[in-house]
């Protein structure tokens, strides 16, 4: 979301909430480095601070929600629907990790059957989603490097006890959050029983073979995973990094020619 938070204690909470969402999601998304266990148990944690996340943001998304059909920047525009696309991602991500849970949720006796599509469904959103997270760094780099700058973690660590206060004013913004990602959870798991599911099903059981590697490049398994997060990541938001200069340059040139 592009607008700081007015009060500052929220501010200061909301660089709290990111660093560790941010964390978490590098964590979420190398899976062959941490072992499935890790994975999923933080896929289920990483919830709490996305949610958190968005209610800090209230004000930004219901005041874009009421101008977008409005005449409005292009930017906030194009950022306003990220956001969104950023968090059906994070649904079908969830959904799906949920459907092909191998650790978490057989500790509550609670068992999935293997299926193709709905792991091919997870990795093909992890993917996409870690190249629109890269746009979404671009789009607020400015505000991350300036937020970090006057971060102080331990004179600033009791700002953490306004979590409960923001939780508590934002309760029924909270519960339509909640509403809303079931809603579009239980639509995302309908699709399981669609023709399209099949297809995929079908191509997956075809293009299945032995995973490549060997004993001697075991290392691989753990730093390649880190490479992948990094390009998927990093390249986007470079790519958006140097529109976005590019056009106030060009912004520039024009206000002063």
């Amino acid at each position: 979301m592009s607008e700081v938070p007015k009060n500052k204690k929220t501010s200061k909470v909301r660089i709290y909430v990111d660093l560790f969402f941010f964390i978490l999601m590098v964590l979420v998304l190398i899976p062959q480095t941490t072992g499935i266990a890790i994975h999923e148990w933080a896929s289920f944690i990483i919830i709490l601070p996305f949610f958190i996340h968005l209610i800090i943001n209230w004000d930004w998304i219901a005041t874009n929600s009421k101008k977008f059909f409005q005449r409005e920047s292009n930017k906030t525009r194009f950022d306003y629907i990220l956001n969104w696309t950023l968090y059906v991602f994070m649904i079908v991500i969830t959904v799906s990790g949920i459907v092909i849970s191998e650790a978490a949720l057989p500790v509550f006796g609670i068992h999935f059957e293997a299926d193709p599509f709905w792991t091919k469904i997870h990795n093909l959103s992890a993917t996409l989603f870690m190249l629109v997270f890269g746009v979404h760094i671009a789009l607020h780099w400015r505000w991350i490097l300036g937020a970090l700058s006057k971060f102080k973690f331990k004179s600033d660590l009791h700002h953490l006890t306004e979590v409960g206060a923001i939780i508590s004013k934002r309760m029924l913004q909270l519960l339509l959050l909640i509403s809303l990602s079931v809603v579009l959870s239980l639509t995302v798991y309908l699709f399981e029983f669609s023709q399209w599911a099949e297809g995929l099903r079908t191509s997956a059981e075809n293009n299945s073979g032995q995973e490549p590697g060997g004993p001697g490049m075991s290392w691989m398994r753990y730093v390649l995973p880190l490479v992948k997060v990094t390009v998927l990541t990093g390249v986007p938001a470079l790519i958006a990094g140097g529109i976005i200069r590019l056009k106030r340059k060009l912004r520039r040139k024009g206000i002063h020619s």
